[in-house]
């Protein structure tokens, strides 16, 4: 019998536009789904003006994202918008005590994902015997000339296990910081900077979020 030349041509086309969907897909990340979906909430001129993106999930996948928008409308210039399994959850503005600057807005569709960022907290965790069964991860500019870095916490049945520090621009860890901010790796930032940029985590995402992690609200009463 003759090979049909036609469908195992067919069978070979189909094969890799599925292996090149698969491939966009990995390299899509959750972070710009979520980007994309929260941005239908604001006003168009404000789209890519990011200045906070916030995530809880576990060590391999990010499940809830904080999408906080530069909004000049808003006292505080933020606009925090909740996704949640690609969908809108809430959306409100972000008065938690801090006020956005524009300077330190980013478009999320231009860095690259948190998968990276993950696997390379992964790998600090295993080479450093860190146990850890979920995370959160904040991603923003604390100044403009600072480095842009994904900061993932790893948690242990809720306990904080410390911080890795992962450069956005090529995935490489700066460094890890402990959660009593004792630092394990040299960096640049002082042992009070990054104490405050803890404390400002919760300062600019608002007092939803600092209540439902701590039980308690404070930053905006």
């Amino acid at each position: 019998m003759k090979p049909n030349y036609f469908l195992c041509s067919v069978l070979a086309a189909l094969g890799a536009v599925l292996i090149s969907a698969t491939a966009w897909a990995q390299n899509s990340g959750t972070v710009n789904d979520a980007f994309q979906t929260a941005r239908q909430a604001v006003k168009p001129e404000v789209q890519t003006q990011v200045v906070s993106l916030y995530g809880i999930g576990t060590p391999a996948v990010i499940g809830k994202w904080y999408v906080i928008f530069y909004d000049p409308i808003v006292p505080s210039h933020g606009r925090a918008v909740l996704v949640e399994n690609h969908q809108i959850t809430k959306t409100y503005p972000a008065n938690g005590g801090v006020t956005y600057s524009e300077a330190l807005a980013f478009d999320p569709s231009r860095i690259t994902s948190e998968g990276p960022a993950l696997s390379a907290a992964q790998n600090y965790a295993a080479k450093h015997v860190i146990a850890y069964d979920s995370v959160r991860v904040l991603l923003r500019q604390t100044g403009v000339n600072r480095p842009f870095r994904w900061r993932v916490e790893l948690l242990d049945s809720g306990k904080s296990r410390g911080y890795v520090y992962v450069n956005a621009l090529d995935n490489t860890v700066a460094y890890y910081a402990g959660p009593s901010s004792e630092k394990k790796s040299s960096s640049d930032d002082s042992v009070e900077g990054f104490a405050n940029d803890v404390k400002n985590t919760f300062l600019g995402i608002g007092g939803d979020l600092e209540e439902f992690f701590t039980g308690q609200r404070t930053v905006d009463k």
